[in-house]
């Protein structure tokens, strides 16, 4: 007989916060307009439904034991800090100050190599574009309310 391993205990407590935070923002986002709900209860309830799903694959013995990770925690560390600090400058900012600067930042701590102007230049018009298209997707399709 198999000796059964506790899984991914980790990754458990995760979801259950992930869940948590998921149905808070389906809970407040009841006072919100009704376009204006539609975003953050579609994000809670797909939040809540993963972590479901992981639960029970976790329940019925389908994960995995954590796998210890590599790499720098003071780049993990810094880049919820950029997060973090962009959540914050959204509002004084605006979404597209603040979004490029936390963009920028964020390149700066993911890039591992050497920078050269090719790059740079690469990496500007891909944070560009994708600004750009977010803004879009968000303010005009979507019709949501950015600061």
């Amino acid at each position: 007989m198999t000796e059964r391993h506790p899984g991914d205990l980790a990754g458990v407590i995760g979801c259950g916060l992930m869940a948590a935070v998921g149905a808070g923002s389906f809970w407040v986002a009841g006072e919100f307009s009704a376009l204006g709900s539609v975003f953050p209860r579609t994000v809670g309830a797909l939040m809540v439904a993963l972590a479901a799903v992981y639960l029970f694959f976790f329940a019925v013995g389908r994960t995995l034991r954590a796998v210890p990770l590599q790499g720098s925690n003071l780049r993990r560390g810094a880049a919820a800090a950029v997060m973090l600090a962009w959540g914050f400058a959204l509002g004084p900012l605006g979404f597209l100050p603040s979004s490029a600067a936390a963009m920028a930042a964020l390149m700066a701590i993911a890039h591992h190599d050497r920078w050269s102007l090719r790059k740079a230049l690469t990496y500007g018009l891909a944070a560009a574009l994708v600004l750009g298209g977010l803004y879009g997707l968000f303010k005009h399709l979507l019709l949501v309310p950015l600061p």
